[in-house]
């Protein structure tokens, strides 16, 4: 349209096509900011979505557009679905802060065992713990996205450690129960079981969480059985060093057992509420050993079971 002054408006396909070219070499940007985020060299991303890094270089700076595959690709790479990283790219191209996305953390396959234990007290397959293990890493990531995102530290940093473990319980529990394909229901919070089988082939079970090598604790001895889960706080890429602590829950250890009301100690620790049940050290290394992350090992050498 001629507005007079021998200019010519751009039409609305122009513009459009001007924000698509926008977003495309900002896909380049945001993966160069998310690299850097995660510490990678150029090689190592490339490497890691299978492409060359000359060809990476060239999308970074903005010389070269990515197709959906490529982006498909460098999206898994940096653990982020495609959609976000569109997402981030059309915020970046709008001039809007770009959000804090975190890497999908996925357990190691040869971190599950025992798989005919799980089976026969939950009727489940070997995924479902380490499967758990994944969507609660998930949850906690995008309590943390939120977190930072407006500007507070991490959850870990933010609560008392033993609220941080009653919170990792709660979101495991929800998990599990998710994940059951209908053989568990989560239970009300404080009542027990956590979960209730609702099927002839799972037994009812209790979710207990203890941080590094403490031992697993409630108000009072709860006989039957028992899943229980132990972490560390270490680094967000899974950097660990025994006796130090970050800021991002991991998983190192699950034991799947029945308890007998013999089997806690009373305990009268300072700043418990009352006496508490501890489960024995000689019981919880007789439990069967359903999850093991050797990364993060808190202790010198392996416990019975690991091997």
């Amino acid at each position: 349209m001629d507005l007079g002054s021998g200019t010519v408006a751009p039409s609305a396909d122009d513009e459009e096509a001007e924000t698509a070219r926008a977003v495309a070499r900002a896909v380049g940007t945001v993966v160069s900011s998310l690299r850097d985020q995660r510490g990678w060299s150029l090689a190592e991303l490339a490497d890691e979505a299978g492409k060359h890094r000359t060809h990476l270089g060239l999308v970074e700076r903005g010389e070269r557009h990515l197709s959906v595959e490529s982006a498909y690709r460098l999206a898994r790479a940096l653990g982020l679905s495609l959609t976000a990283l569109v997402d981030m790219a059309e915020a970046q191209a709008a001039g809007v802060d770009l959000p804090v996305r975190l890497p999908t953390r996925i357990p190691p396959p040869a971190a599950a065992r025992n798989a005919d234990h799980v089976s026969d007290t939950s009727g489940l397959g070997e995924t479902w713990i380490s499967g758990t293990i994944a969507n609660t890493y998930r949850r906690l990531d995008l309590i943390d996205e939120q977190l930072v995102n407006a500007g507070t530290q991490p959850l870990a940093e933010i609560v008392e450690l033993a609220n941080l473990s009653a919170m990792i319980g709660n979101l495991l529990r929800s998990a599990l129960a998710d994940a059951s394909e209908g053989r568990y229901r989560g239970n009300d919070p404080h009542k027990y079981p956590d979960l209730v089988s609702q099927s002839d082939r799972a037994h009812d079970l209790e979710i207990k969480v203890a941080l590094e090598t403490n031992r697993p604790k409630g108000h009072l001895p709860k006989p039957g059985h028992h899943l229980v889960f132990r972490y560390v706080l270490g680094g967000r890429r899974g950097e660990y060093i025994r006796g130090q602590r970050g800021n991002v829950v991991w998983i190192w250890e699950a034991r799947l057992g029945h308890l007998s009301a013999t089997d806690f100690d009373d305990s009268n620790t300072p700043g418990d509420s009352g006496k508490t049940a501890v489960i024995k050290t000689r019981v919880l290394d007789e439990m069967t050993c359903v999850y093991y992350d050797q990364r993060f090992l808190p202790y010198a050498k392996p416990r019975p079971g690991h091997r």
